[in-house]
């Protein structure tokens, strides 16, 4: 592909909220250029704001989604274990034959330093079916209780793959921030997360990889947690998006966690997953 070309500066974006709490749409920028300094500020300003932006209509290849990628951070590995199906390591193909992420999660929380920010693009979608789901992690601790949000901002929460842990036992894991991953024992993460740029606080546990709370036995950790997970999934916090072919979606994996929802039987559904590098989770 030739060199990318330059865009002229935006004055301001045609930012459309899709909620109170959550999502927004953006139009009037084309990723594929090189965007000028003012209007990343803009885009990342817009981002902190309402946690996942979509931007219909683009026309991305794994060139020009990294390079966007790139103005917002340091793009990691496609995965700690998964190979890339993609024909770029930093491009995580996620293919409905086999890839499907049903399920509430928050991405790699089960690493030391999991991804400050995940960028999807629709490449194929089936006719019907296929949206995601959003959650405001902050929205969620912020309609907690007080006594609760204090009580939950002294508690660390015991995040682990099993599944991944035993592909890498068994020689399979990948490499992340340009370690090769070898071994996956259980991290700990802050229940309450300090955000590194907003410095609001929110919940940072998710159903797909906390195991446990630190220090509760088994089933009052799993049990308190399911209390957090029915909150933090109300309506009024979730964004569910349809997606077009061409959207690509950028959210901050620090303050949300997402569902694919697969109802779309043997119809194929193809993403393509940036990461951006992030640090170790402060609960302040």
């Amino acid at each position: 592909m030739g060199a990318l070309v330059h865009s002229p500066p935006l004055t301001s974006l045609d930012v459309r909220p899709l909620g109170p709490n959550i999502g927004a749409e953006v139009y009037g920028v084309d990723l594929a250029q090189e965007l000028p300094d003012e209007t990343i500020a803009a885009i990342r300003a817009a981002w902190l704001e309402h946690l996942v932006l979509f931007f219909p209509e683009q026309s991305l290849n794994a060139e020009t989604q990294l390079a966007f990628a790139s103005r917002f951070g340091t793009t990691t590995e496609a995965h700690p274990v998964e190979k890339s199906k993609a024909d770029n390591e930093k491009i995580h193909a996620i293919d409905s034959i086999k890839d499907r992420t049903d399920f509430w999660h928050t991405d790699v929380t089960f690493m030391a330093e999991p991804p400050s920010a995940s960028l999807l693009y629709a490449v194929q979608l089936p006719p019907v079916g296929g949206d995601t789901m959003w959650a405001s992690t902050r929205a969620a601790y912020e309609r907690l209780a007080k006594p609760l949000q204090r009580f939950c901002s002294e508690l660390t929460g015991i995040h682990y793959s099993p599944h991944y842990a035993e592909v890498v036992a068994k020689g399979g894991g990948q490499s992340w921030n340009g370690e090769p991953v070898t071994e996956m024992p259980p991290v700990e993460h802050p229940v309450v997360r300090i955000h590194p740029e907003t410095e609001r606080p929110n919940l940072f546990v998710n159903p797909g990889f906390t195991v446990g709370v630190k220090d509760f036995p088994a089933a009052q950790g799993q049990s308190f947690l399911k209390v957090l997970y029915n909150h933090m999934t109300r309506p009024e916090f979730v964004v569910r998006y349809r997606w077009t072919e061409g959207t690509l979606a950028f959210w901050d994996n620090r303050a949300t966690m997402h569902y694919g929802i697969f109802d779309y039987g043997k119809d194929r559904r193809i993403m393509h997953r940036v990461t951006l590098r992030g640090d170790r989770p402060d609960g302040g």
